[in-house]
Formats: structure tokens, C-alpha cells, sequence
């Protein structure tokens, strides 16, 4: 009996270290540039389960990757054809709000993040990574670079009210959810003014846009649903009823 107590315990404090927080010394970090937190710069653990913890040094860990324009990727292994797809499982805690360019770019696996709890999303961020599910789109967020989503598995997207503009800016043909082929749902608020860029061009089996009656918006772009080939022609009159005078 105490040897099988033994190993109960020993296999269930196993399961407890896969999953605890990563300690500080599998990042190199450096204090955010708002002076108010931690910015967690690169990963250099050797684990494939990456849980970020919430502080290091008793400062928040408020930021994961850097907003310089040629950022490094935040998973260097991303970068390396023996180990590009290599999957992970990665956990973002709450007190992360900005998430630098190509911070998540080309991770393989799991990302658990609360993608509504951020405030700014940089360059690629998610772009050609396993991020899944619904991605939330909440007032208070900015995109401060193009192509944050692009190619990932993302299945719907909802811009939730309150949120005047969506994408990068009026000059970069930003693919914010560009070629994501899982995506299948759209929904746009009644407060939605602008869309910048090509933000859904190339969502295959896009066959749901949710635009409020009588909502108008300005496309910046001509090929905003270009390649929307599963968009059925009662949506496609739903959205060219918003202002799209665009391809499908």
C-alpha cells in the first residue's frame, strides 16, 4: 500500500511541474518601455509547455515580445526548419495587455490567451500559428501592425461594439485574418465606421457576416471579402448593403 501511495504521489507531483510557472531564467526580460511592468523579450527554456508567469521581480509581466520594427520572434525555434513544428503549449496570463511583433509567429500547438484582455497586437503577432477558437475584438484594443491573424485557425471572429475602426491603418494592405481557412463567422458592430486593409481576403469558408441593418462602412480596400468563396448570396447583399462595392 505504500508503495502504491508512493507512486501516486510521485506521478501526481509529476503533473503538478509540467504545468507550473516557467521560472524567470527560461526568459530574457528587461522592464516594459511603458517603465511600468515586465517585458519578457525571448523564450530560451527548454520546455515545450511554457506557463508565463504573472510577475518577475514583483513587477507585472505586462508585455511578451518587443514592438521594434525587425522584432525577433519571441520563439526562436519558430525560425528553425528541424523544429518550426515542433508543437508547444502555451499559457498568457492576465496581466499581459500587449503582445509584440511576431511574439506568437509560427508557434505549433496550444496558446491559451485571453486575445480580449490585450490592448495592443503587433505585427504578426499570431500570423501562421496554431491560435484557434473566437478571436474578440474589444474597443479598447489597437493593432499597431499589419497581418496579426494571418494563416492561422481561428474559426470566428467578433468585433464587438463600441470598436470604430478595424485593421492596421489606411496605407498597408493589412491581412489582419487574411487566408485563415477555418474561419467561418463574422461579426461586425453597428459602430463600425472603417475597414482598413484586406483584413478577411482569401477566408475560404467565410459564410457568416453579421452586419447590423442600416450600419455603414467605409472599405478602404476593394479586396476586403476577395476569395470569400463560400459566402452565400443573401450575405453578399447583407454586405454590400454596408458600403462594399468591392470582389468577392
Amino acid at each position: 500500500m505504500k508503495k502504491i501511495l508512493f507512486i501516486l504521489s510521485l506521478a501526481l507531483a509529476t503533473t503538478f511541474t509540467c504545468f507550473a510557472t516557467n521560472p524567470a531564467s527560461d526568459f530574457y526580460y528587461d522592464m516594459a518601455p511603458d517603465g511600468q511592468g515586465v517585458m519578457l523579450k525571448s523564450y530560451k527554456g527548454k520546455s515545450t509547455t511554457v506557463v508565463i508567469p504573472d510577475t518577475i521581480e514583483g513587477l507585472p509581466v505586462t508585455q511578451i515580445g518587443e514592438k521594434t520594427e525587425w522584432a525577433a520572434r519571441f520563439f526562436p525555434h519558430t525560425m528553425y526548419k528541424s523544429s518550426c513544428n515542433t508543437p508547444y503549449t502555451i499559457t498568457v496570463p492576465k496581466s499581459v495587455k500587449v503582445i509584440g511583433n511576431n511574439a506568437f509567429r509560427g508557434v505549433k500547438g496550444k496558446i491559451n490567451i485571453d486575445i480580449s484582455n490585450l490592448t495592443s497586437i503587433g505585427k504578426e503577432a499570431f500570423a501562421e500559428s496554431d491560435i484557434a477558437g473566437t478571436i474578440k475584438i474589444s474597443k479598447g484594443m489597437k493593432f499597431t501592425g499589419p497581418d496579426a491573424f494571418r494563416k492561422t485557425k481561428i474559426t470566428s471572429v467578433i468585433v464587438e461594439e463600441g470598436v470604430t475602426s478595424l485593421g492596421y491603418d489606411d496605407y498597408v494592405p493589412d491581412g489582419t485574418f487574411m487566408e485563415c481557412p477555418n474561419l467561418k463567422s463574422v461579426t461586425l458592430p453597428a459602430s463600425l465606421t472603417k475597414i482598413n486593409g484586406i483584413p478577411f481576403n482569401g477566408c475560404a469558408a467565410l459564410s457568416e457576416v453579421k452586419i447590423p441593418d442600416g450600419t455603414k462602412i467605409e472599405y478602404k480596400d476593394s479586396r476586403v471579402f476577395s476569395m470569400c468563396s463560400s459566402l452565400t448570396l443573401a450575405v453578399k447583399a447583407k454586405i454590400k448593403a454596408s458600403g462594399y462595392t468591392g470582389e468577392f
